[in-house]
């Protein structure tokens, strides 16, 4: 929950705003549009008629739920290790169906007609490698059906393991959430009427520093995204994305209600996790109850061959070997992604470490700069105050300059001159 509420907060990458393209704020109808045109009405959950079948194992009435495909392949035989009740099979037990081109048993308990309702069940399919807990809902239920798959994936002799957990209501709303014991990768889903939200989470894995950590898309009943994304890095920086019907992309910014909505759908599936364990969890106790009586070494299925009729109690052993090479795979991968994100990060971190050598630097080389133009500037300064002052004390050095005054007329108005020897002097 705390990691999907700092996901889903309204932020917007700086490295997009850095462009100078100013991101849209969409609005909440804008935003909605993609989920309501996908809207499929979904109409409540209509049971077919259930076909039944006779155990070739049983000779009083004990009919068994079978479906008309299994009827059809060759050389089918169909079998109950349980009691009969009311010609329908009855209590605890194993229907197992086989042919040439399947193998097919289910652990579960039928009511004295013949149904399973409100009971659990553990499905088996030896062809295909996967096993299903789960248990049927009934009417005072408002669940259809929880199960978890365990599915086997046998490609290239190497083995891969998918978990699923379940939750149907009777109006075909789907609650799920996909993982694999052999990786940290986790899927969520919440769907309902044709419009699926899908929550992708990598953040527990090693991841580089721009790696996506966690996806937030919408999708229709095609599988197709559309409408609008969240995508958050394990960086912290998160872009909300916009899906057009081309499928062109654009960064946006959500509205906080619609991100609400969204959120709202996470929480639908958290919420449900308790109670879809606490089911998965009473088919397994019903499983481990069962192998008690079928797997003692004396339990038999009247004409069914040992090999078949114990299959189901040695085939994870079997699987065994595998299993644990893939979870060596997975380790050594998982230390290789690890090497690679702490080689990417180390990397990554002496950039910013140099980056910032550099950017203080050219800091340092600024202030010496300015430092430099202020000194000249305080030189050149002192230098025209030390001038001006020798100036001004020239000046004050020099005698004052006085006027000529001409020598005033003798009040008789005569000039007497005398000559002594080469000068004459007159007054």
């Amino acid at each position: 929950m705390k990691i999907l509420y700092i996901i889903l907060a309204v932020s917007i990458i700086s490295g997009c705003a850095s462009s100078g393209a100013r991101i849209p704020t969409i609005s909440h109808e804008e935003a909605a549009a993609f989920e309501k045109s996908s809207y499929v009405p979904t109409s409540t959950d209509n049971t077919s008629e259930t076909i039944y079948n006779q155990p070739d194992n049983k000779k009083e009435g004990c009919q068994l739920p079978i479906t008309a495909e299994q009827l059809q392949r060759r050389n089918f035989k169909q079998y109950w290790d349980g009691e009969c009740k009311n010609g329908y099979a009855y209590g605890l037990g194993r229907d197992i169906s086989v042919s040439d081109t399947h193998h097919l048993e289910e652990i579960t308990i039928y009511d004295d007609s013949g149904k399973s309702l409100n009971q659990p069940f553990i499905f088996y399919d030896f062809v295909n490698n996967f096993v299903a807990y789960g248990f049927n809902g009934g009417s005072d239920r408002d669940f259809k059906r929880i199960d978890l798959l365990e599915r086997y994936d046998i490609v290239n002799n190497e083995l891969g393991v998918t978990h699923t957990l379940k939750r149907e209501d009777r109006n075909r709303n789907v609650l799920q959430i996909s993982s694999s014991p052999l990786s940290l990768k986790k899927y969520y889903g919440n769907s309902s009427n044709g419009v699926g939200f899908v929550f992708f989470d990598q953040s527990a894995l090693p991841l580089k520093h721009e790696d996506t950590a966690f996806t937030v898309e919408i999708k229709n009943s095609k599988g197709i995204p559309g409408g609008v994304a969240i995508v958050k890095y394990n960086n912290g920086q998160v872009r909300h994305i916009k899906i057009d019907s081309s499928g062109q992309k654009s960064l946006v910014q959500i509205p906080q209600s619609y991100i609400t909505h969204i959120l709202s759908k996470y929480q639908e599936i958290q919420n449900a996790i308790p109670e879809m364990n606490r089911y998965i969890e009473f088919a397994k106790r019903t499983e481990r109850e069962y192998m008690h009586l079928a797997c003692n070494g004396t339990h038999e299925i009247e004409g069914l061959d040992n090999k078949t009729a114990t299959k189901i109690c040695n085939w994870r052993n079997e699987l065994q070997p595998m299993y644990l090479a893939a979870i060596e795979r997975s380790k050594k991968q998982m230390e290789q992604q690890l090497q690679a994100v702490e080689k990417a990060e180390n990397e990554r971190m002496l950039k910013e470490k140099i980056a910032q050598q550099q950017a203080a630097i050219e800091q340092q080389q600024r202030q010496q700069a300015w430092s430099e133009i202020n000194n000249s500037l305080n030189n050149l300064s002192n230098s025209l105050q030390n001038s001006a002052m020798q100036t001004q004390q020239m000046m004050q050095s020099m005698p004052v300059y006085q006027p000529y005054q001409p020598a005033p007329i003798s009040s008789s108005g005569r000039i007497n001159c005398i000559t002594t020897g080469p000068v004459t002097s007159c007054r």
